[in-house]
């Protein structure tokens, strides 16, 4: 059996030609991982930003639920001040029908988390961070706004049960119909698109949800009823 034994180098020049080859394998292998790790982070952003996309539009769903009972809250909000007012005089309260309430859908975060966990987020770039994180901050002040206005419905909803209503229930009621009327100033000014501040501007990019109305619910169905207030003895048309 013959034994080949490395063949000596002669000169720096040979030395130097054997370590460049070296280095260029080296370099080449270097940039084949980057070029597929570039190209393995393309893949998983595209993907990623496509279900982001998707929960933006969720966001921007529940928004304009909340837009679209703009209108039938005002009306409600309304009957409930002429009825308070009536209870405290101690007239007849006039209530003609249910008080209905609004409702809601809350998006997903999911894909925020998902996003941020497998560092495909911190890949995107910093125009497409932006405007996934603005969305998202936009819609997280319009819930909190949102938890405070349910609540406070849900307490206004109880005048169905005037007839078994206690004086500190009507208390509970006065105070829940202050806080609805104080939210729904603040949903009015910033559920809009007239001005460039407001939570609906970072949607203005995203693609507008084709359906997000809610009326379909009963509880939606009687808050849009219209008036539920009609005349009292001696009072004359309701709210005049």
């Amino acid at each position: 059996m013959h034994v080949h034994l490395p063949k000596p180098i002669h000169g720096w020049r040979q030395f130097f030609g054997e370590v460049g080859i070296i280095v260029i394998g080296v370099l080449i292998a270097l940039a084949f991982e980057q070029v597929v790790e570039w190209a393995h982070w393309r893949h998983v952003v595209h993907q990623d930003e496509e279900v982001l996309n998707g929960q933006v539009e969720g966001y921007y769903g529940a928004m304009l639920a909340r837009v679209d009972q703009q209108a039938c809250i005002d009306q409600r909000l309304s009957d409930l001040g002429v009825i308070l007012a009536r209870h405290d005089a101690g007239t007849p309260l006039g209530i003609t029908g249910p008080i209905g309430r609004l409702s809601a859908f809350g998006g997903d975060d999911s894909a925020f988390e998902m996003a941020i966990a497998d560092q495909s987020l911190a890949h995107m770039s910093l125009a497409s961070k932006q405007r996934f994180y603005d969305a998202r901050g936009s819609y997280k002040t319009f819930i909190a706004s949102q938890d405070i206005e349910m609540e406070a419905w849900r307490t206004l909803r109880t005048v169905d049960r005037q007839a078994h209503l206690s004086p500190s229930d009507w208390s509970d009621i006065a105070k829940a119909y202050d806080r609805a009327v104080d939210v729904n100033g603040v949903m009015k000014a910033n559920l809009t698109t007239t001005n460039a501040t407001t939570w609906l501007t970072p949607f203005g990019s995203f693609e507008k949800p084709t359906d997000a109305s809610l009326r379909s619910l009963p509880w939606v169905k009687q808050l849009c009823a219209g008036t539920v207030i009609g005349k009292t003895a001696g009072n004359g048309k309701a709210g005049a």
